[in-house]
């Protein structure tokens, strides 16, 4: 059934790819919107999620433009939906939401996962230039840290391990995975982590501990060698006092449906806790980890709500109207590249009659 899924799905980007690439460099796109604006009067919002901004020196595996945005294309895409959309910040969406108010011009809300160093060394910059405001979420317990999130740390193990073939006994039914070249890194890398994303909190941090034991990766050595990945709190504060919204993504990046409740409800409510703390200023957008339907649920949706959250952030796809919008499950849109990509699907987002 996944096989057949993905399949289509890269069949239709095979489609996509030259269709977009000629309807933008035409300029159908401009013109498209031009019509739009004659025969419509409102429109939703399109939240865009981002995690890295990755350069030609950065050390990672290639996960795609959801996870790894070159800079060379976001350096293109912003000013482009400056001047095509309206950009908003997270607080401007929520009040139309809430107010009902519609959304006069196809609007856009930037937001950032995880909280990551290269959000303030590389995308930054090119949002102070353009004046364009953002949200970034936060791993509270990552801040200022040379720690990761365990998604990256099967990233670092990858990385640096000698071994050519990836075997686990808790996973795969203890076949293993060639990882010999950087290609079959990259797909070992996307097949482990889905697989542990199933496990509850317990059995992912004891697998965890042996994939660096069996793969013979010291964790304390590389983490000292390569650097700090994640944010600190001087370089949140700047961004915080410049335009940036500042929101929380939970303080460990747990599955927060995998979790006893009440601890799930900790992790929530430390994350905003200590960003408040650090930054002095009400916390009141949150994002879950992995924001997939499956990944939350109603009971934490009510809680975010009674600890003076405004927002929950998924990556459930779709739009957000001012008239049917939910504010406690916003749908958002992953930031597609080059930016022939990304105007395609917004242009296309924009005019689906909802």
């Amino acid at each position: 059934m996944s096989q057949n899924m993905n399949k289509k799905r890269w069949v239709k980007n095979i489609i996509k790819r030259p269709l977009y690439f000629s309807l933008f460099y035409m300029r159908f796109f401009d013109l498209f919107l031009k019509i739009l604006a004659r025969v419509r009067h409102q429109y939703p919002c399109v939240i865009l999620v981002y995690h890295r901004i990755v350069n030609d020196s950065s050390r990672y595996l290639n996960k795609g433009p959801a996870i790894h945005h070159h800079i060379k294309h976001f350096e293109r895409e912003i000013p482009y939906l400056k001047i095509k959309f309206q950009i908003l910040s997270m607080d401007e969406v929520i009040d139309h939401i809430k107010s009902n108010r519609s959304f006069k011009r196809p609007s856009v809300a930037i937001t950032f996962d995880d909280g990551y160093l290269d959000n303030y060394t590389l995308a930054y910059p090119v949002l102070k230039k353009h004046a364009v405001t953002a949200t970034i979420y936060l791993t509270t317990n990552l801040v200022g840290t040379l720690n990761r999130t365990w998604i990256d740390q099967i990233e670092r193990i990858l990385l640096n391990t000698k071994k050519v073939q990836f075997k686990l006994p808790g996973l795969f039914g203890g076949k293993g995975l060639p990882i010999k070249t950087k290609k079959e890194k990259e797909q070992a890398n996307e097949k482990i982590a889905e697989s542990l994303k199933k496990k509850t909190g317990g059995e992912l941090a004891q697998l965890m501990r042996e994939l660096f034991e069996i793969m013979e990766v010291d964790d304390n050595q590389t983490r000292n060698c390569e650097g700090r990945m994640m944010l600190n709190w001087d370089e949140v504060q700047i961004m915080a006092k410049n335009g940036i919204t500042i929101g929380s993504h939970s303080h460990n990046h747990p599955i927060l449906s995998r979790m006893p409740i009440q601890k799930a409800k900790e992790e929530i409510f430390k994350s905003k806790k200590v960003i408040e703390e650090n930054l002095g200023i009400k916390v009141k957008h949150f994002a879950f980890p992995n924001g997939k339907e499956e990944d939350f649920n109603e009971e934490l949706g009510d809680y975010c709500r009674e600890i003076g959250f405004e927002s929950i952030a998924s990556v459930i796809y779709g739009t957000n109207g001012a008239s049917k919008g939910n504010t406690l499950v916003l749908k958002r849109v992953v930031a597609v590249s080059p930016v022939w990509m990304l105007a395609g699907e917004l242009v296309r987002l924009f005019m689906r009659i909802n």
